[in-house]
C-alpha cells in the first residue's frame, strides 16, 4: 500500500514546486542586499529597514510612508533627496529647491521664514519675525512671493489712521514709521531726535512721562507745551524762588528758556 502512495507523494511535491516555489522570483531585480535585512522567514511582509543607514535617514513623517511611495519597487537604488521630487512645489521654484529652509518632516507648516527672507531686500526682525506669510503676502495665489512694497505705510496704514494719542493725521506726522517706532517695540514710540530738542529719554524726565500729551497741550501743535502740568509748580512757590532772576515769568516757553537741559540747575546765562 505504502508503495502505491509513494510515487503520488513526489508527481505532488512536484507539482507543488512548479506551480509555487519556481513562481517566487526575485521581484527587486537588481538587489545586492540580502532578503532578511527587511523580511523574515515567518512571513514575506516587512519587518524592518533601518533607513538611518542610508543617506537620508527619516523622520517624523516619513517613517510612516511605504517604500514604493518614494522608491520603485524593482530597484531600490539611490533617489534624489530634494524634496520637490516628491511633493509639488506651490514656489514653481522661485524658492528655491531646498523646502526644508522654512519645512520640516514634522509637518507642513511654515517653521522658520525668517531665515530665508533674510536674503531679501527686507530681512524680517523683531515683531516681523512672528508673522505668518500670509499676514504681509495675502494677495498671492499658490504660493508665489513676489515682492513687495517695503516701506510702513503700506501695512500700517490703518494705525497711522486709527491711533489718537496723538493723532497722527491731524498731526501731519511723517508716514515713515521708523522715525518713532521700531520692529521690535511698536509701542511705547521712541522719537530718539526728541533728545535734540529736550531730553525726555535720559534725564531727569526720563520714565516720568506717558504719552506726547502730558506735555503737549494742543493737539496737532508739538510747537505748543507745558512744563506747569507735569510739576509740582505752584505759582507762588516758583515766583519766590526765582524773585531775583531777570526775565522771569510763570511762563512754560520761558522755563525752557532757561532750563533747556530740564535740570534746575542748567539755567543759561
Amino acid at each position: 500500500m505504502k508503495s502505491k502512495i509513494f510515487p503520488y507523494t513526489i508527481i505532488i511535491l512536484l507539482i507543488y514546486n512548479l506551480l509555487f516555489l519556481h513562481g517566487q522570483e526575485m521581484p527587486h531585480q537588481k538587489m545586492e542586499m540580502d532578503c532578511q535585512e527587511c523580511h523574515s522567514p515567518e512571513n514575506w511582509q516587512i519587518i524592518d529597514f533601518n533607513h538611518n543607514n542610508t543617506k537620508f535617514p527619516l523622520e517624523a513623517n516619513h517613517k510612516n510612508l511605504q517604500c514604493q511611495k518614494c522608491h520603485d519597487i524593482h530597484y531600490f537604488g539611490d533617489i534624489s533627496m530634494e524634496c520637490r521630487n516628491c511633493h509639488r512645489d506651490v514656489h514653481q521654484s522661485r524658492l528655491g529647491p531646498w523646502c526644508q529652509a522654512c519645512h520640516t518632516p514634522q509637518g507642513w507648516t511654515v517653521i522658520d521664514h525668517s531665515n530665508a527672507h533674510a536674503n531679501t531686500t527686507f530681512p524680517l526682525l523683531g515683531a516681523h519675525a512672528r508673522l505668518d506669510c500670509g499676514a504681509c503676502h495675502y494677495t498671492e495665489i499658490e504660493g508665489v512671493f513676489s515682492p513687495l512694497i517695503s516701506d510702513c505705510y503700506s501695512c500700517h496704514e490703518s494705525d497711522y489712521r486709527s491711533v489718537q494719542s496723538p493723532n497722527h493725521v491731524t498731526s501731519g506726522f511723517s508716514k515713515e514709521c521708523t522715525m518713532c517706532h521700531s520692529f521690535f517695540t511698536w509701542i511705547p514710540a521712541e522719537f530718539t531726535q526728541h533728545e535734540s530738542l529736550f531730553p525726555i529719554f535720559s534725564g531727569n524726565h526720563a520714565g516720568e512721562w506717558n504719552q506726547c500729551s502730558d506735555c503737549h497741550i494742543s493737539p496737532g501743535n508739538f510747537d505748543i507745551f507745558s512744563c506747569l502740568n507735569c510739576h509740582e509748580h505752584r505759582r507762588d512757590r516758583m515766583d519766590d524762588e526765582h524773585r531775583e532772576v531777570p526775565g522771569y515769568g510763570y511762563d512754560s516757553q520761558l522755563c525752557y528758556s532757561c532750563h533747556p537741559e530740564g535740570t534746575e540747575g542748567d539755567i543759561d546765562d
